[in-house]
């Protein structure tokens, strides 16, 4: 109940309350990106006061990695779009759902950019389970490489030396060792390719191209419809670029090939006179998931824009029923300078 002697309050006045003590959280940029207002439980959010936030620019407030990345988020709200994407302000920060939309003056001119954030519990803790699980498949892929694989090697060694000494000697104990040793190569491949699969740094170990073909091959043995890899020689990218393009490409061809509808999948991969640039397409029915954060949208898309933010990569999506849905990912050049809001 209110006190019959509180004095009634403006509209505006009631809405500044509302947001100073809301357990969310909000706040104004301007258009070079430094905050001009923050309300709620910024702590909470930024892991700092609302005063400390003066004038910091908000994409410094993410690892370096993503800041690129929501600094052109920014430039396109201040074009007219609304946004949302899950985001970190630390490494082993919890995921927020984060909000970013145009703020009009009366006379529709964009003042400020809008933010609002909302913390996803269940998003962060699928992003700490895939650190986890990250770092098992790199033991289990060097346990795999190292020790068994190599062991089998060392086996199959000695018995091609003991079928050497043995070649003169009549009877079948020669051709026994010859299938004994085909056996051994046979599972010695399988062991190679499971740690292929396994290796959380295969593109940077043999090639983002190999590993897209590798990705191809392995789709084509599940999938029904055509898959098709097209990739530019002269796209290089970095080790750690490579690795973030082929966790995207995996998730993004992944998810169409499990997709009702989906009968053609296609991998490109190009250079591009503003970097290098990669797109997975396929004719499934789209939906409405690009650009969204995780809130039922879907393991995927959580997944991607962490492997994207992580490695300074913009990801886009673009998804229509009659088209089916394409996954861009983005590149600067080695060394571009980060654009600035």
């Amino acid at each position: 109940m209110v006190p019959s002697t509180a004095k009634p309050q403006p509209a505006s006045g009631l809405g500044e309350l509302l947001l100073r003590q809301s357990p969310g959280c909000a706040w104004l940029l301007r258009r070079d990106g430094t905050f001009r207002a923050v309300y709620g439980d910024a702590p909470r959010v930024f892991g700092r006061a609302a005063a400390d936030l003066d004038n910091l620019n908000f994409a410094d407030l993410f690892a370096p990695p993503a800041r690129a990345a929501w600094i052109r988020r920014l430039e396109r709200v201040f074009a007219g779009e609304t946004i949302g994407a899950a985001g970190r302000f630390a490494e082993r920060a919890p995921a927020f759902s984060i909000a970013l939309f145009p703020i009009r003056q009366p006379e529709g001119e964009i003042a400020f950019a809008g933010g609002m954030a909302h913390e996803m519990p269940e998003a962060g803790l699928v992003l700490q389970t895939l650190d986890a699980l990250e770092t098992d498949r790199g033991r289990l892929s060097k346990l795999l490489h190292d020790r068994l694989g190599q062991n089998l090697s060392a086996i199959g060694l000695q018995l091609d030396l003991l079928r050497m000494d043995l070649a003169q000697s009549a009877g079948p104990i020669s051709q026994r060792i010859g299938e004994i040793q085909a056996a051994l190569e046979t599972v010695l491949g399988q062991v190679r390719e499971v740690n292929r699969e396994l290796n959380p740094a295969v593109a940077e170990r043999v090639g983002l191209r190999a590993a897209m073909d590798g990705l191809a091959g392995r789709l084509r043995a599940e999938f029904k419809g055509n898959v098709r890899v097209f990739a530019d020689a002269t796209a290089q990218p970095p080790p750690a670029t490579a690795a973030a393009l082929y966790r995207i490409a995996e998730e993004a061809a992944g998810r169409a090939a499990r997709r009702a509808g989906c009968s053609v999948i296609e991998i490109l991969l190009k250079s591009l006179r503003s970097g290098l640039a990669l797109e997975i397409r396929d004719n499934g029915p789209g939906c409405d998931w690009a650009d969204r954060a995780f809130e039922g949208r879907g393991l995927e898309l959580l997944l991607m824009q962490h492997f994207a933010d992580r490695a300074g990569i913009e990801l886009q999506i673009d998804s229509a029923q009659e088209t089916g849905t394409v996954v861009r990912a983005l590149c600067q050049p080695p060394g571009a300078a980060e654009p600035r809001a």
